[in-house]
């Protein structure tokens, strides 16, 4: 029996699931995905502060009219892009660094938890740390500590997903491969490359999401001609809510669900 139909024996029966599981599981995603599809409604209803079950597009036609929204939109996607490169070529080195390189006993472990220890602490830490280090160096705040920002973040991500591709990699295809001939690089070019196509692309999606959806670290680190999306969005709901914020929001879902998708269905 599997751990599975263990669970399954558990919690219903043959039947099927028996009502107070039915309704747990349902409160559940309720409580997951309730605000979330109030967001949806409210970018189709006329009312401004609440539902009033009239039908608009008037949000999104304000939406696509407003030059702050769609900048700031285009910004997102353009840190999103970098970031999503630089932290998949970090995440490459690294899971190789990690994966193959024969590190002592001692200092493998130590070395495999300073890269993924970042996933454990509060973003906030990064963006305050960000925010004076680059203040003290005088280069303020804008469109290159925004970068560098994500990519301190989501650079552990990449590298857990290109890790578990090059642990899993049969090396007996490489060996093969410089046994007929080919050097180090066309090996790497030619097969792993290849073979790891499923987790890079994936990590490299992951990152973009990421850094698209961060808002903590840009908030820090953001500067007056360089603002993202999601500290546009936090400007517009901070003293009285905006409408638009409900379209764009509706936008920012669908692009993040798309790319993660994606992302998730490569890493399967």
């Amino acid at each position: 029996m599997s751990v599975a139909d263990g669970i399954r024996d558990r919690l219903g029966s043959e039947d099927g699931p028996s009502p107070g599981l039915t309704a747990a599981t349902a409160l559940t995603y309720l409580f997951l995905y309730g605000p979330i599809l109030v967001v949806v409604l409210m970018s189709f209803d006329a009312g401004r502060y609440g539902l009033r079950g009239e039908l608009t597009f008037e949000w999104y036609a304000n939406m696509a009219g407003r030059s702050d929204l769609i900048d700031a939109l285009l910004l997102s996607v353009q840190i999103g892009l970098v970031v999503m490169v630089v932290s998949t070529v970090l995440a490459v080195v690294a899971a190789f660094g990690l994966a193959r390189f024969e590190w002592p006993r001692r200092k493998g472990p130590i070395a495999t938890y300073l890269v993924f220890v970042p996933l454990t602490l509060p973003i906030i830490i990064y963006g305050i740390g960000l925010f004076v280090f680059f203040t003290e160096l005088g280069v303020g705040r804008g469109f290159v500590p925004i970068v560098i920002g994500h990519v301190m973040y989501t650079f552990p991500f990449a590298t857990l997903v290109v890790a578990a591709g090059v642990i899993d990699l049969d090396r007996t295809l490489e060996e093969a491969a410089m046994d007929l001939g080919a050097d180090p690089v066309t090996t790497f070019r030619e097969v792993t490359l290849p073979a790891l196509a499923p987790n890079v692309l994936a990590a490299a999606l992951f990152s973009f999401t990421l850094s698209f959806d961060e808002f903590l670290i840009s908030f820090f680190v953001s500067g007056a001609g360089a603002i993202p999306l999601p500290v546009r969005i936090w400007g517009m709901v901070r003293a009285d809510i905006e409408p638009e914020v409900y379209a764009i929001s509706v936008v920012v879902l669908i692009i993040s669900i798309t790319i993660a998708g994606l992302a998730t269905r490569l890493r399967r």
